[in-house]
């Protein structure tokens, strides 16, 4: 269902002028989404003919924020007549607000349901659509991308799975009477929808992942170049990310892996990195990128992990890890004397000075 367009209302039906009945008003949108005046007890009794976009709008409301867990009619027809009764009081206010607008109200200000699984051993189409719809939302994938054969393809896969995971019995039990014996449900409905999805994100175009997804994959570029890691394809930086964001990957065991390469590829650093599991190439490095930058008046964002004035002092020999770190002293000493302390205010101040105390001391007035 769009989310940046409200459903279509009902066909509206307005009194005539000279009606002796007392009418309350709402803003309806007409078929071109503009707002008009209608009956707000017509609108009511019209329930039987909202589009389904309307209806679907109706079941997401009830299983997200009132946790229904299998939305009826009867549920749903009385949310409508909630929500007209809202927009009544809009209209009344002055406010121009249709019965969608109202609904976007009612979400905002619902209490936060999040995290809250809910299990179903039989589905109808519609819930199949909500449930969809909810998930794809919650993981920040557009429910648009989903053609009707892939909601049908779902829809076919949760009735199936649900059935698999709980069942309820009836019999007559010996004394008389019938008795219920129910195999609690295994089946996790929220769990079986993310999988779904995720599969379909990732067999998808890129630019379509989840925003969780895309989220994750940045966050994967700034640890690999936080640790100096640049080996990687782009296919495999999403991978990770999509792993990641899917909960298929852990992301503290990414990070301790991504140490553990970092320990071979910086040797000075291994026994640091190895200690502090938290710690990065990045964090170790910011010391000298302090020095140098200050030193040669420059910006430190420069100053990237494969810059080799920066790479020279955290890989002292390479890759063989024999040379000791180095110390404070000596990276300040090698930054005076390097041709890009000659470039820098400071030092064509110093060279003044000291051309001014040479030609004094020859006796020039200066």
């Amino acid at each position: 269902m769009a989310k940046d367009k409200p459903p279509a209302g009902p066909t509206i039906i307005v009194s005539p002028k000279g009606s002796t009945k007392q009418i309350s008003y709402i803003w309806m949108p007409d078929k071109n989404g503009n707002l008009v005046k209608a009956d707000a007890s017509v609108v009511k009794k019209s329930f039987a003919s909202l589009p389904e976009a309307a209806v679907l709008a109706l079941q997401e409301f009830l299983i997200s924020v009132e946790n229904k867990t299998s939305p009826t009619r009867a549920q749903r027809q009385t949310l409508w007549n909630n929500i007209i009764d809202g927009a009544v009081a809009a209209f009344k206010n002055g406010k121009k607000q249709s019965p969608w607008d109202v609904l976007n109200t009612l979400t905002k200000n619902a209490p936060d349901v999040t995290g809250t699984t809910i299990s179903y051993t039989e589905y109808d189409e519609l819930t199949s659509n909500a449930l969809l719809n909810k998930i794809a939302a919650s993981l920040g994938y557009d429910p648009n991308l989903f053609t009707p054969e892939e909601r049908t393809d779902f829809f076919t896969k949760l009735q199936a799975e649900a059935k698999l995971g709980g069942k309820t019995v009836t019999r007559k039990a010996k004394d008389g009477g019938i008795e219920q014996v129910t195999t609690p449900s295994l089946f996790d409905a929220k769990a079986f929808t993310e999988s779904y999805i995720w599969a379909k994100a990732t067999l998808g175009d890129i630019k379509n992942l989840p925003t969780k997804a895309l989220t994750a994959i940045q966050n994967v570029k700034t640890l690999l170049k936080s640790y100096g890691i640049s080996n990687l394809s782009d296919k495999e930086i999403s991978n990770y990310g999509i792993n990641i964001a899917s909960g298929g990957l852990d992301l503290t065991k990414f990070k301790i892996d991504l140490s553990t390469q970092a320990q071979k590829y910086y040797p000075a650093l291994a026994k640091r990195l190895a200690d502090n599991p938290d710690l990065t190439v990045s964090d170790i490095a910011n010391p000298i990128v302090n020095i140098l930058a200050s030193t040669w008046e420059m910006d430190p964002s420069v100053f990237t992990l494969d810059n080799p004035d920066l790479d020279r002092w955290l890989r002292p020999d390479g890759v063989k890890g024999d040379a000791p770190f180095p110390t404070t002293a000596q990276i300040y000493e090698w930054a005076i004397n390097h041709p890009n302390f000659e470039k820098t205010t400071k030092a064509k101040g110093m060279a003044m000075d000291s051309a001014v105390g040479v030609a004094r001391a020859m006796g020039f007035g200066v």
